[in-house]
Parts: C-alpha cells; structure tokens; sequence
C-alpha cells in the first residue's frame, strides 16, 4: 500500500509570492477612480455647488434620487410638456422629476454621475451667506434656472 503524500510546508509559498508582487505592483500603478464624495469639488470664494437639471432630457428614472446619500434629492410629480423630438428621445411617461433642497446638498457630484441622459449638472453658483430657509427647496422648473432669475435682488 503506498500513501498519498498531501502538500508540503513550502508549496504554498509561490502563490504567496505570486500575491505579494502583485500588490507591490499594483501600488505605483496611479489611481483610475476619484472618491466620491471624500474628494470634493473646487469652487470659487464664497460659492458653492447648485444643481441645475434639463427638464426635457429628465427621464424619470428616479435614479438620482436613489443614489443621494442623504435624501436631498426627492421626485415629484410635475406636469411639464416636453417638445416633440426630447419627448420621442427622452419620454418621462410618469411625469416625475427631481427637486432638491440646496441647504442640505453636500455637493458630492453622484446625482450628475448616475444620470444616464446628462440632465443634471453640478456647478458652482449660489452665495452661501444670503440663503434664506423657506426658499432653499427647488422645483424641476427652478432647476433650470440660474439664481438671478429666480430671486434677482430678493435673497
């Protein structure tokens, strides 16, 4: 009878070798992916970020919503007639886009970076200082629109 002999103490080692050269490797490979949102975007003095969304390239998909890590982001139902040739290209058959509340958006870009179509945009527009509580949720409409021109002298 002859007894089957099970792996040695050392035949282990290659793999191990093997694993540790990749890593080593690995570490001077320079980095593929920005973290979101530990990294957060550059703007301007006395900015901050502001969602804008195009109301005709939205198409409800309720994925903005899904991904905002701390529900600044809701879907509403808001009537808007889209015109025809974004209405065939982009249809929003539940008629539901999103509003955000800008006080409490951490700027942290994911909303931009999930949207399949590109209607949402991150970009630096508002001053901190004059924003006011009762106007600092946004409807669809308002999204579009810069800070101008919706408050003007206002805020």
């Amino acid at each position: 009878m002859q007894e089957e002999k099970g792996p040695g103490p050392l035949s282990g080692i290659g793999g191990i070798i093997k694993g540790v050269w990749f890593m080593f490797i690995q570490g001077f490979k320079p980095k593929v992916t920005k973290q979101v949102p530990e990294e957060k975007l550059e703007y301007g003095h006395r900015t901050t970020g502001r969602v804008f969304l195009n109301m005709d390239a939205c198409i409800g998909c309720t994925l903005c919503e899904q991904i905002c890590p701390n529900g600044t982001i809701r879907m509403m139902t808001w009537a808007y007639q889209k015109p025809q040739e974004f209405d065939k290209k982009y249809p929003n058959k539940r008629q539901i886009f999103p509003s955000v509340d800008v006080a409490i958006c951490t700027h942290c870009n994911l909303c931009e970076e999930i949207c399949p179509t590109g209607a949402i945009t991150l970009e630096a527009e508002v001053e901190e200082w004059h924003m006011r509580r009762e106007n600092t949720r946004y409807t669809p409409p308002m999204l579009g629109k810069k800070e101008s021109e919706l408050w003007g002298d206002e805020r």
